[in-house]
């Protein structure tokens, strides 16, 4: 596991816009979507909620590894953490973001983005 450097913790909270998630599909295929409700959880890990989760959701039950990309909030630079996932229909993540979404939307699962590598650009910083 890499873990998240202040820095970037703090290039996170003040990022613009939505978060871009990528999964890889059992072909090869690229699967990417923009995610919204997603938070920083520990300093080696993000968790992000399956709202509507299709192509998304089978290839991280299928075991597909994954990137998250963001743009810092002046938009000059990005940050794309690559990792793993963990699929968490029940317990208490699965609780806690069913508290903080939105009225009338679904709360399938939580998703835990284990960070393997952190880069900018080329460059790998974690």
């Amino acid at each position: 596991m890499a873990i998240i450097p202040e820095y970037i913790a703090d290039a996170w909270q003040a990022r613009s816009g939505p978060a871009v998630l990528s999964t890889v599909s059992e072909d090869g295929s690229p699967n990417t979507i923009y995610t919204g409700h997603i938070d920083q959880h520990s300093n080696d890990a993000f968790v992000i909620t399956d709202h509507y989760f299709n192509k998304t959701r089978d290839n991280i039950l299928r075991g597909s590894k994954g990137s998250l990309l963001f743009l810092t909030e002046n938009g000059k630079l990005s940050y794309q953490l690559k990792g793993s996932f963990d699929y968490q229909q029940e317990g208490g993540m699965i609780d806690e973001m069913r508290q903080s979404t939105p009225s009338g939307m679904p709360c399938r699962a939580a998703v835990i983005f284990k960070i393997h590598a952190i880069y900018a650009g080329g460059d790998q910083l974690a």
